[in-house]
């Protein structure tokens, strides 16, 4: 079919066809999507929560909850004399928003956002980011049949939007960037139609007053377009400008600035205070994340390097949706010269703003993360209709003829492969960023400090007092107990003499499995030695002998000697207004047969800690078919320190 015969064919049930089934997989995805897997959207609906339940912007319990907990909040206080708390780092808008929708559904239904997380958040989800698109991709086809472009092109920018676009997966989760595409495609489309009207209505001038309004709010560095949309209408009509544009702009402004200042106590939000106080804090001994921030968020790339991940790279524009190639094109000032009627203006403007908002990004040097781990450079997310528009007119020319609709329809669908695959998780990069990473071209990963000497156990430390006791009890019933009988020296080399009980506990009563009394020697010890070197077992007469089996398999954790590789600083906090504990993660595994399940992984995860005895907070133990990587048992072990309800006096 050509191009004139798609033209007169303008009205094909095609570009509907694809619109429904755009909307059904929106639906279908907000209806499915994992809330609550990311601290950027944990941040807001914390917010939600606090808002509805407790009338506080104040996040302090519910971050306590490690479900809910996240690292994108600040610690604030009203005034000098006033207790700190926790606040959510994301303008409070949005959140705002959101807690009003929440508010009405639990009065309807009687539904509990922390009880139901997955039922509440999907259908709010439904509402404030599903439905909405659905109506802005209607809103884009009826503009595209008024642009009088032909079915194949409509159909291609249609099949884009609804499935090769990297703002679908944001439409699973809570976030800010798709609420301002979603307004900023409104605007465009109602603009487009009062620039086709020689008498626009009075009602276009204050949806576009609205929602060029909400675009700013919902992303700051859209504050550019807006006021750019205000001088655009005022030059097609002064009056209806000021008396519609301006007082309906001002309604989100004005619940911006208010929910902002109740917030924070001013007009600068909380992102305007990144790398002060407020982000860079200590809490009960725990520093915030952002005092050591890791792997994406503590990258130092030039702004070259940069520049290119964030156009062509793993987190490119372009890479992910290679169709904006035409975008492009279609922003180039010798292609313009016949630009359709109703786009003038939009496409000069849309690459100013894309141009001007990349470059304010490329001076965050100090925050180099593309958005942290996302599918996509989520901050450029909301200029993506400013791309669909700018790539009609090449779009238009390719699609009429035969190499070129071959070269469309490759492009076409590399995007939709990436968005798609993002689909399901989009606080994840993507499979280019994957596919760069296996490669070895690019690793953000921040490696952990090396234990200053080689590890062996699960235990660090051996204390230097007579009866110091350590206590751990483990999800299966035992409790292991190890008490210090003091150091000493055995033929001149130091010792440690320790007694090892392990107990069974059922129907409150207690029986002893296995009791050991052990030496350890000191020096071979703090040589990073092999569990079998340095531990001895002491026989009734106190004379030394190698170490059973059990016991070697007990302090090392593992049924083989392997030593274990340091995987980063974590802190433990064992309960909500305690100190935290400055733990050392070690890990380590080895393959063994395993009696009836055959070749098995045998895995242990320790929390190395100098503040309780003998150095270990609690270690986890799993054992996983190797065939089929079926998870056959999992045993942790816990400081009772951390079970205090636990705890008991020595026998």
């Amino acid at each position: 079919m050509t191009l004139d015969r798609n033209k007169a064919n303008n009205s094909s049930f095609a570009p509907r066809l694809i619109l429904i089934a755009a909307a059904c997989v929106i639906i279908a995805g907000a209806l499915t999507g994992t809330p609550l897997k990311s601290a950027n959207d944990r941040s807001r609906w914390a917010t939600v929560w606090s808002l509805v339940h407790h009338n506080t912007w104040q996040i302090d319990e519910i971050d306590q909850d490690p479900h809910w907990s996240t690292i994108d909040k600040v610690r604030h206080r009203t005034a000098d004399d006033q207790p700190w708390h926790f606040y959510s780092s994301k303008p409070p808008l949005l959140s705002a928003i959101v807690a009003g929708v929440y508010q009405v559904e639990r009065h309807l239904f009687g539904v509990d956002l922390r009880r139901s997380p997955v039922e509440v958040t999907r259908s709010i989800l439904v509402l404030i980011n599903a439905l909405p698109m659905v109506l802005a991709l209607w809103l884009l086809q009826q503009t595209l049949r008024r642009l009088d472009l032909s079915t194949a092109t409509q159909c291609c920018v249609l099949l884009l939007a609804g499935f090769g676009s990297m703002l679908n997966p944001y439409l699973t989760v809570l976030n800010n960037h798709t609420p301002a595409a979603v307004c900023l495609l409104i605007c465009l489309t109602t603009i487009i139609r009062m620039q086709q009207s020689n008498n626009p209505s009075a009602g276009d001038f204050i949806l576009v007053g609205l929602t060029a309004a909400f675009t700013c709010c919902f992303e700051l560095p859209a504050a550019l377009f807006g006021v750019i949309s205000f001088f655009w209408v005022l030059k097609l009509d002064v009056r209806r400008t000021l008396v519609f544009y301006v007082p309906a702009a001002m309604v989100p402004l004005a619940a911006y600035f208010i929910t902002n200042w109740l917030v924070t106590g001013g007009i600068r939000p909380f992102y305007a205070y990144y790398g002060t106080d407020k982000y860079l804090y200590e809490h009960h001994g725990i520093p915030s994340y952002w005092v050591n921030p890791q792997g994406l968020d503590a990258n130092s790339e030039s702004p070259a390097r940069y520049l290119f991940h964030c156009v062509l790279g793993h987190h490119g524009l372009l890479s992910h949706t290679p169709l904006f190639l035409l975008s492009i094109v279609g922003w180039l000032p010798f292609r313009r010269r016949k630009t359709r009627p109703g786009l003038e203006g939009i496409l000069p403007i849309g690459a100013f703003v894309t141009l001007v908002v990349l470059g304010f990004y490329l001076t965050r040097t100090q925050n180099y993360n593309y958005g942290g781990n996302s599918a996509a450079l989520r901050w450029m997310l909301w200029v993506t209709p400013f791309f669909w528009f700018a790539l009609l007119n090449p779009l238009e020319r390719l699609l009429a003829s035969r190499g070129g609709r071959r070269v469309a329809g490759l492009l076409l669908a590399l995007s939709i492969v990436t968005a798609t695959t993002s689909l399901p998780w989009p606080w994840k990069p993507s499979w280019i960023y994957g596919a760069m990473s296996q490669a070895g071209w690019i690793d953000y990963q921040t490696p952990p400090p090396p234990f200053k000497v080689t590890r062996h156990s699960v235990f660090l430390s051996w204390p230097k007092q007579e009866n110091v006791t350590g206590r751990w009890t483990s999800n299966d019933g035992r409790m292991l107990e190890l008490s210090s009988r003091g150091h000493s020296n055995e033929n001149g080399r130091p010792t440690c003499d320790v007694s090892v009980r392990l107990k069974w506990q059922e129907d409150g009563l207690r029986r002893d499995l296995q009791t050991a009394h052990c030496r350890i020697l000191l020096d071979l010890f703090a040589k990073g030695a092999a569990v079998d070197d340095w531990l001895q077992e002491l026989s009734a007469n106190g004379k030394a002998r190698t170490a059973s089996q059990w016991l070697q398999n007990l302090f090392r954790g593992l049924p083989q000697t392997r030593a274990y590789s340091p995987s980063g600083i974590r802190y433990f906090q064992a309960m909500p207004d305690s100190p935290g504990y400055r733990c050392e993660r070690g890990a380590s595994r080895v393959l063994q047969e395993q009696s009836g399940a055959g070749r098995c992984w045998f895995r242990c995860d320790v929390w190395y800690c100098n503040d309780v005895p003998f150095g270990v907070l609690t270690w986890k133990q799993s054992v996983t078919r190797e065939s089929t990587r079926e998870l056959i048992q999992t045993t942790t072990w816990t400081s009772q320190i951390l079970n205090s309800e636990q705890s008991e006096s020595p026998d």
